[in-house]
C-alpha cells in the first residue's frame, strides 16, 4: 500500500471509524457501578428505557456499587466479566455477610438461556435440616437446628442414602472447583460460595447475522421481539447494509447524530489545522533565500 494512498485515504478512514464509535458510544454507553467492573455489550443497564444494545436477559442493575444480575428470579453480584473469553464470575448475595450462608435456591440455566457453565465449576449439592443421616459424614456445624443437621458435597460423592426422605430440602449450586474438596474438608463453606461461579455466554441466534456484519444486537424498550441491529449508519432490522443489499429504513438517534455533529467538527478543525500548517512549512523558506545584500 503506498505512502500516497495512505495520506489520501487515512484522513477518510479515521473520520469514518470516529463516526461509527461516537454512534456506538453515544447508543451504547458502557458503565460502572462503583465497584470497578466495566459493563459493556452484550450487557446493558436496565435503567435505559429508549433502547439499549445487548442480549434480551443480560440487564444489569446497580445495587450499593455492586453490579447484579438477575437469574432465574434469583439476584447475583457480578465479580467480574471477561470480554475476550465472554465468561463472567458471579457470587450468591446471601454470602456477603456472613461466614455460615445458606443458598436458598437451585441456580437453573433454562436451554434457552444464552449463559451456561464453564469447566471452571464444581456442583455442590446441600441437604438441609435432615432427621437422619449416615455415619461417619460431617455435617455443617454452623447450620445445625437442634437435632436437624445440614450436608454438603460434591456431586458424583454423594453417599448413598434416602436423603429426600429425611431432609427438608436440597439444594445445587456450581462453584468454581479450586480446591473445593480441601475447603469442604475444613467446613469453610462460606468460602467456597464467596468465591462465586463461572458462566460463559454464546451469541444469541437473533444477533448472529447482525454481528457477522459488523453491528452491535439491540431491544428497544426490553422486549426481544422489537430486536433491531444497531450499525454505524443507525438501526437495521435484521442486519447492516453490506453492498447490494436492500436498504431498511431505521429510527434517528438524535443523541448519535449529535455526537457524530460533533465529531465532524473536530476533524474538520484538526485537518483545517494541518493544511495550514503545511502551508505555512511550504512558503517559509522562500522568504529564507532572499539576499541580505540587496544582491
Amino acid at each position: 500500500m503506498s505512502s500516497s494512498f495512505m495520506a489520501h485515504h487515512l484522513p477518510s478512514l479515521f473520520f469514518i471509524n470516529l463516526l461509527f464509535f461516537s454512534y456506538i458510544n453515544a447508543t451504547c454507553p458502557p458503565f460502572d457501578c462503583g465497584n470497578g467492573v466495566t459493563i459493556s455489550y452484550p450487557f446493558w443497564h436496565q435503567n435505559q428505557e429508549f433502547q439499549h444494545c445487548g442480549y434480551p436477559g443480560f440487564n444489569i442493575s446497580c445495587n450499593d456499587r455492586n453490579p447484579i444480575l438477575n437469574l432465574s428470579n434469583t439476584f447475583y453480584n457480578v465479580r467480574t466479566i471477561n470480554y475476550s473469553e465472554h465468561t463472567l464470575t458471579l457470587n450468591y448475595i446471601e454470602t456477603k455477610d456472613t461466614n455460615c450462608p445458606r443458598v436458598p435456591h437451585d441456580l437453573i440455566l433454562g436451554t434457552s438461556s444464552l449463559l451456561n457453565y464453564t469447566l471452571d465449576n464444581t456442583m455442590l449439592r446441600f441437604f438441609y435440616n435432615c432427621t437422619l443421616s449416615p455415619p461417619s459424614h460431617p455435617s455443617i456445624t454452623c447450620l445445625q437446628y437442634g437435632a436437624k443437621r445440614s450436608f454438603v458435597f460434591m456431586v458424583g460423592s454423594i453417599p448413598e442414602f434416602d436423603w429426600h426422605a429425611y431432609c427438608e430440602s436440597t439444594v445445587t449450586v456450581p462453584v468454581i472447583a479450586k480446591e473445593v474438596d480441601a475447603v469442604l474438608a475444613r467446613g469453610l463453606i462460606g468460602k467456597a460460595l464467596k468465591d462465586g461461579f463461572k458462566l460463559t455466554w454464546r451469541p444469541d441466534g437473533a444477533c448472529e447475522s447482525c454481528e457477522a456484519t459488523g453491528g452491535f444486537c439491540g431491544v428497544i424498550k426490553g422486549q426481544h421481539k422489537n430486536f433491531s441491529c444497531i450499525c454505524n449508519d443507525g438501526q437495521h432490522a435484521i442486519k447492516c447494509r453490506v453492498k447490494g443489499s436492500v436498504e431498511i429504513k431505521f429510527e434517528r438517534n438524535f443523541v448519535a447524530i449529535g455526537a457524530m455533529i460533533f465529531g465532524c467538527l473536530i476533524i474538520a478543525a484538526t485537518v483545517f489545522y494541518f493544511i495550514h500548517k503545511k502551508k505555512v512549512a511550504v512558503y517559509k523558506p522562500v522568504f529564507n533565500r532572499v539576499p541580505s545584500n540587496g544582491k
